[in-house]
């Protein structure tokens, strides 16, 4: 089912500077949109020469904590993509409740005084709880958390929520866990360890990863959009089954040439290791991330399953890639990269 209404043509994603912002509005230009990308005073150099140069691109200069910052760059867009946050197992109580909640507040406000069509809102795997449940799926309860970052994510999530039932603007709340793809967090860092011959497991990888190819994720962003059934609902969205975060990190060696990681650290040192790194941080006060935390001991520890028959029965939503084709399309990226000879956008 198609949408019927539009504003226009143009459309605002937040976190523009980041991998996920960065994909999806290359998505968004292909598909013939006009694009404003909310960029924090800086930042918009570090977008790469293709956004930052093409004619269908603006640049809104803004901030999560600058309401009125947010209510310029609403303007005049059909849809808001929400993808910035603070994504971080370690920070401040009252930087992620600014980020995560209250620039979710007020970004949602201007969307609806300015009548915007459809309001995106990524959020993450992590409203469920950090460590993850055994089993969820997109009808289970939000977590009880300890870290500030799944806390934040579950409150964001209900206020979406909570303002389309009271006001009646059009939200769908997207929900990744391990997003992956070349120049993004979860690809880059390990890479770089694995070239190192430096990368570690944690209690042997026997923790559950649900990676999403930043495409997968992309085409989600995209469909909902577009589906007047997907208003008002959350959708869990992945490739296709968990694996292990051994198969996972394993997976990336295979891409570099490198053979599989044998090290590991025992959970109990892995705890006492996070233990002293937070100590340290807090003693010294350090914003910088501790080497270790106990939020990312748990995350890639945790043995859990999760469901994404929701947005399958919803919308018949399969994956356009498997994590294997994936993989297999990272190779190609990585190498051509290391060649220099740059990746073109699938």
């Amino acid at each position: 089912m198609s949408e019927q209404h539009s504003n226009g043509s143009t459309d605002l994603v937040t976190g523009a500077s980041g991998f996920i912002g960065r994909h999806l509005a290359r998505r968004l230009l292909r598909e013939g949109r006009s694009v404003k990308l909310l960029c924090r005073k800086g930042s918009e150099k570090k977008l790469p020469p293709d956004l930052r140069e093409n004619s269908q691109i603006e640049i809104a200069p803004g901030d999560l904590r600058d309401r009125e910052s947010l209510k310029q760059a609403v303007h005049g867009v059909a849809h808001v993509y929400h993808c910035a946050g603070n994504v971080s197992d370690w920070g401040t109580e009252d930087d992620f409740q600014a980020i995560n909640v209250r620039g979710t507040d007020w970004l949602l406000q201007a969307a609806l005084k300015n009548q915007v069509s459809r309001f995106i809102h990524l959020s993450s795997i992590a409203a469920f709880g950090t460590p993850s449940p055994g089993y969820f799926d997109d009808a289970s309860s939000y977590g009880k958390s300890r870290d500030p970052y799944s806390r934040t994510k579950a409150q964001a999530e209900q206020l979406v929520f909570d303002f389309h039932k009271t006001t009646g603007l059009p939200v769908t709340v997207l929900r990744p866990a391990v997003v992956y793809g070349l120049d993004g967090t979860w690809f880059e860092e390990p890479m770089r360890m694995i070239e190192k011959g430096k990368m570690f497991l944690l209690g042997g990888g026997s923790g559950t990863c649900h990676p999403c190819y930043i495409e997968n994720l992309v085409d989600a962003m995209w469909l909902v959009a577009r589906d007047e059934r997907a208003i008002g609902r959350g959708y869990i969205i992945a490739d296709d089954d968990p694996i292990s975060f051994r198969e996972y990190f394993n997976s990336l060696a295979w891409i570099a040439g490198k053979p599989p990681i044998r090290r590991s650290i025992p959970l109990p040192m892995a705890h006492a290791i996070a233990s002293a790194c937070e100590l340290g941080a807090k003693t010294l006060r350090s914003k910088n991330r501790p080497l270790l935390t106990h939020t990312a001991v748990q995350m890639v520890t945790t043995r859990s399953r999760m469901s994404m028959h929701r947005i399958q029965e919803d919308l018949g939503w399969k994956p356009r890639y498997s994590f294997k084709a994936a993989i297999e399309e990272l190779r190609g990226q990585y190498h051509a990269r290391s060649q220099g000879q740059g990746t073109a956008s699938p």
